[in-house]
């Protein structure tokens, strides 16, 4: 469904500049959201709680089995292995734990199982244990759906228009340096600033954060629930605070801290990918379209995942 795999595969390096260049269709589509779900195989629209818990499972085992790996064996290492085994622990973990980040995505879209207070229960658990506040992430990415790719309303990767860019952007942009900086920068604290202080999301009149449960992102009806959000990762805050004064802020970065910061580069990898292409059109509002919107994504292949 992605732009991605309507373009056709280039033979040549010509080809292929010039393809990454070519915008994709903006006309209205010969079809409809009805067509393409009678094209869809019904078996696909079945949730399975059997097949998620499973995934659910395998993936906690291999987060446990790192884990026990890590804080038992690595630090009883030569000091030499550790720089290495450290590392190699971080990059596992981390992806593992990307895995039941994106299982508590899945339950925001409801479809870990046919139980609402099931998906919500599981969904909550984990992205609070991954310091991600589940019903804010939850209410504020329904609303990207609902608006993907409008540059007035999407809820995040939205390019700003020429006309508006600072004067110091080509400063960075233009630097391979800058452009590298702020690669990282973006990796390692985009999604956390994006949570607290709305960096990267739609601006908004005044103050927006997924952790105010009166931020202009919710309405009445959702504020009760970004509380118990928060009160998930302050309970989440609690218990790292006291395995920090148990083993120590170091252990403590080194077992959890940085593999949390890698699932929270995979997360904004993975989205920034599917969202951005150089023939990826963003709709004003006398184009945009609910369908136009989200077929405008590129499916990418992150070799052997599935």
């Amino acid at each position: 469904m992605g732009a991605g795999g309507n373009m056709s595969t280039p033979t040549t390096k010509a080809e292929e500049k010039k393809n990454s260049l070519e915008r994709v269709p903006i006309s209205k589509p010969p079809f409809t959201i009805g067509d393409i779900k009678k094209a869809i195989p019904p078996h696909c629209f079945e949730r399975s709680l059997i097949r998620s818990s499973s995934y659910l499972v395998q993936d906690l085992i291999l987060v446990y089995v790192f884990y026990y790996i890590a804080s038992t064996y690595i630090p009883v290492l030569p000091t030499p292995y550790q720089y290495l085994a450290w590392p190699l622990y971080w990059i596992f973990q981390g992806s593992f734990s990307t895995g039941l980040w994106v299982i508590a995505h899945e339950c925001g879209h409801q479809s870990f199982s046919d139980y609402q207070w099931l998906n919500d229960t599981v969904g909550f658990v984990l992205h609070s244990a991954l310091l991600t506040p589940y019903f804010s992430w939850k209410y504020s990415h329904r609303r990207h759906h609902a608006n993907t790719n409008s540059l007035e309303n999407d809820e995040n990767h939205v390019p700003k228009l020429k006309t508006k860019l600072r004067w110091y952007t080509k400063l960075y942009i233009n630097n391979p340096v800058g452009r590298l900086f702020i690669l990282m920068f973006t990796l390692t604290a985009g999604l956390p600033l994006y949570y607290a202080i709305n960096v990267a999301g739609k601006p908004y009149e005044r103050f927006a954060s997924h952790y105010d449960p009166y931020s202009p992102i919710y309405n009445d009806r959702e504020r009760l629930q970004i509380i118990i959000s928060d009160v998930g990762l302050i309970a989440a805050s609690y218990v790292l605070y006291r395995v920090a004064m148990a083993q120590g802020l170091t252990w403590l970065i080194c077992i959890y801290g940085v593999p949390v910061v890698i699932v929270n580069s995979f997360i904004v990898l993975i989205t920034l990918l599917h969202h951005t292409h150089l023939s990826l059109p963003h709709y004003d509002s006398s184009e945009w379209s609910w369908i136009r919107g989200a077929l405008a994504t590129v499916d990418r292949d992150y070799g052997g995942a599935d």
